[in-house]
């Protein structure tokens, strides 16, 4: 989101920004404070009204302005963050996912777009900048054409489709080279980069996983009435159970990553383990005889013998050598 985008704020409604569309699908920006004829114009076209809820003032306006039902106002002003989609009368509204929008690029947390659809009308509002959103003003500015707030509406969720694919391209790409890492016993610098990459795919399953969920319930209510409608929700259905599958596959990547990274670690320690416990049985015996000869008790042998101290060194370090030698022919390691 730009900066722009924010300074355009209707002072007195926390409008983001009106666009009126003409019957061929071309877009004009209308000013904020001209929102009111925009939206009771019974022309040809229809208007897009975008929406930021963090102002409270656009609360207001929803209450008191929006031309949609009770129902859908309280969709577009309500805290619940759950996926929605439906058709109440002659509206069809919802809630669904988008990816924030951080400056120029897309991140990773994902936010809540809510709309309301009617014939002459696309009403959306959030919280955060949405990335989807951002790059569909961008394209109407460029001279994109929509016919109908349902073409823009199928537009939004393609592109957040896509967003979600190139994530996933990215994901992928990391998960291949933490996977050669491992392959070659190299280090791999950031284990809890595996761990961000499994959780960020198991996110974005979950709200995929809802939204084929919500379109195959949405498209067998509309199919029988309106063909076009039901084979555009059908395609986005199966592009996303396509983006759905890949993101189901980098999650059961990274899962079995960190099993195989750990089994690994697991390996190492136990050699470690391994070593210092034959360490620990050769030096238990060289322990045991400087202290039996460290004891400063009568009749020690070699207290009075020249060169003692060297003697009883050498029977330690031989002592030492026979526990290696038997641990060797017990094929102990």
């Amino acid at each position: 989101m730009r900066t722009a985008d924010l300074a355009d704020a209707h002072p007195a409604t926390g409008i983001v920004w009106i666009y009126r569309f003409g019957p061929d699908g071309t877009a004009a920006a209308i000013a904020n404070e001209q929102v009111d004829q925009a939206l009771t114009d019974q022309g040809p076209g229809w208007t897009w009204v975008h929406l930021g809820l963090a102002d409270t003032r656009c609360r207001a306006w929803i209450a008191q302005s929006a031309p949609v039902s009770d129902i859908a106002r309280e969709l577009l002003t309500g805290q619940d963050r759950h996926l929605q989609l439906d058709i109440v009368g002659q509206e069809v509204m919802g809630v669904l996912p988008d990816l924030h929008q951080e400056f120029a690029e897309p991140g990773e947390d994902l936010v809540r777009l809510r709309f309301v659809l009617t014939d002459k009308v696309l009403l959306t509002a959030r919280n955060r900048p949405a990335h989807s959103l951002d790059a569909i003003r961008r394209a109407v500015d460029a001279g994109k054409r929509f016919p109908t707030a349902l073409s823009l509406l199928d537009a939004v969720v393609d592109h957040f489709a896509d967003a979600v694919g190139r994530m996933g391209e990215k994901l992928g790409n990391e998960l291949d080279d933490a996977e050669d890492h491992l392959m070659r016993d190299e280090p791999i610098g950031d284990r809890a980069g595996i761990g961000r990459v499994r959780l960020q795919a198991v996110r974005v399953h979950r709200q995929l996983a809802q939204l084929r969920g919500m379109f195959a319930r949405l498209e067998a209510r509309v199919a029988a009435d309106n063909a076009q409608v039901g084979r555009a929700i059908r395609r986005l259905g199966q592009k996303l159970e396509a983006i759905d599958h890949e993101m189901t596959t980098l999650h059961e990547r990274a899962r079995l990553l960190l099993d195989e990274l750990d089994s690994k670690m697991m390996a190492v320690t136990n050699q470690r383990l391994f070593v210092l416990s034959v360490l620990t049985a050769c030096i238990l015996p060289p322990t045991l005889v400087t202290g039996f000869f460290g004891m400063n008790t009568k009749d020690l042998p070699f207290q009075n013998t020249d060169a003692g101290t060297w003697v009883a060194a050498t029977i330690a370090l031989l002592a030492g050598l026979a526990c290696y030698w038997a641990l060797r022919r017990l094929r102990a390691f």
